[in-house]
């Protein structure tokens, strides 16, 4: 499949997401539908997908989302995975050609501008996949256009960056031996650009939805088994992956060396879980 072409407004994601990042999510795809699975379920009851539901699937990554509700959905279901990272969207195709019966189609497009068909879909879902729109209104509006009057969108995303401590620690250990990249600005894409709820209130009245409801769920996230395995997985990922690769090799074992010890505490018998602070968003069409 080749890479979607970085074009349109989103164009800085979709070449973020189509190089080292969405390298890095495929190499953890397992470890991460494993940690990520209680927050898309939540999201996914918040939703209340039926069977014989018509489901759209932002940002559906490796397809693990997609496939749970392809189930969820049924036999006479349907349910579109869309996503701009291609080596994701690979994955997601091969996981979708392994199981029987199942009624996905997988886009490698942007779902900001994508055509959708209009008022085709009960539901729209997502898990962590809607935070990285340049404009995110008017990627609503598209979104909320495939809706049938009355349709559902739900989705999970981050709160503040200060409440979610596995990425925050990474950084903060990180930073004391390399540069950090310039911040993005407060409202740019991001993991946490929808940390405040007026905002994304805000953001998806505008785009025509009503009933919009926004409820913290926070919980610890299952990491690997060990502290070794861990730090491997943060290191590489977030937004100081890129710098660490770079650094010297004496200046990565000192942030491995370090945040192993900063996350110690987090260590439990049944592996590191590190607390995270979310929002589980719901909003209807009107």
């Amino acid at each position: 499949m080749a890479s979607l072409e970085a074009s349109g407004p989103n164009a800085g994601q979709i070449e973020f997401w189509n190089g080292p990042a969405g390298d890095s999510w495929t190499t953890f795809m397992e470890s991460q539908d494993r940690m990520l699975h209680p927050l898309g379920g939540a999201a996914m009851a918040a939703a209340e997908i039926a069977p014989g539901h018509s489901i759209i699937d932002i940002g559906c990554g490796c397809g693990a989302t997609t496939l749970e509700l392809a189930r969820r959905a049924g036999p006479e279901g349907h349910v579109l995975g869309v996503d701009i990272s291609t080596p994701m969207l690979e994955r997601a195709g091969q996981r979708a050609a392994a199981e029987e019966n199942c009624p996905i189609d997988l886009q490698n497009r942007d779902a900001a501008t994508y055509q959708f068909a209009p008022q085709s879909f009960d539901r729209v879902f997502s898990r962590f996949g809607v935070m990285f729109f340049a404009d995110p209104v008017a990627a609503f509006s598209n979104i909320r256009a495939a809706l049938k009057p009355d349709g559902r969108l739900a989705f999970v995303c981050w709160r503040s960056l200060d409440l979610n401590p596995w990425m925050a620690t990474t950084i903060s250990v990180a930073t004391q031996y390399i540069e950090r990249p310039e911040p993005p600005a407060p409202d740019a894409p991001g993991p946490f650009a929808f940390r405040e709820p007026d905002r994304v209130k805000a953001i998806l009245s505008d785009a025509g939805f009503a009933n919009i409801a926004i409820t913290p769920h926070d919980m610890a996230l299952e990491f690997e088994a060990d502290i070794a395995g861990t730090v491997s997985k943060l290191i590489q990922l977030g937004p100081m992956a890129q710098p660490i690769a770079q650094a010297p090799q004496d200046t990565q074992d000192r942030i491995r060396a370090d945040l192993a010890a900063a996350i110690q505490d987090y260590h439990t018998d049944d592996g590191v879980k590190i607390d995270s602070a979310n929002w589980i968003v719901t909003a209807d069409n009107p």
